[in-house]
């Protein structure tokens, strides 16, 4: 049997970030110095089309005027993860070589996730959760009743 001993919060309770952030800051180690350096080497810029630009060590980011907002990283060894959030459409998209994500709300509601051969969907419309792996499927239909394919 696995046991754990990790501190779940309550992420709608108030002032999360800042109890989040003083427990941070209460640890020992290297995080505050090495925040400071890296903030003091960021790089902004606005480009022609309104696009706010930043660079933090490897991290790429733009936030566009509509709210659009991309996230990119590249590794070492040339893998490159893109985080995309959209404010206006409630979309949400990762991607990476191992997984990729994409959730919405609205009309469109869903989540799905997929590592090689494993998805995982959910659809908000009709409720609708399966898992998949090597080509057998499971999951909930609409009705809540568990299904196997």
């Amino acid at each position: 049997a696995r046991s754990t001993s990790d501190m779940f919060h309550d992420l709608y309770a108030t002032q999360i970030v800042d109890t989040l952030f003083m427990e941070s800051c209460q640890r020992e180690g290297q995080a505050v110095p090495t925040c400071i350096r890296l903030l003091d080497k960021a790089r902004y810029w606005r480009t022609e089309a309104g696009v706010d630009c930043w660079v933090i060590d490897h991290v790429f980011i733009q936030q566009t005027e509509d709210g659009l907002v991309t996230v990119e990283r590249e590794l070492q060894n040339g893998d490159i993860f893109v985080l995309k959030t959209s404010p206006s459409n409630g979309k949400v998209k990762f991607d990476s070589r191992f997984v990729q994500m994409t959730a919405s709300l609205g009309d469109e509601s869903h989540m799905f996730l997929r590592s090689r051969d494993r998805r995982l969907h959910y659809s908000g419309q009709s409720k609708v959760f399966t898992v998949r792996n090597a080509g057998h499927s499971a999951g909930f239909d609409e009705e809540g009743e568990l299904r196997i394919f």
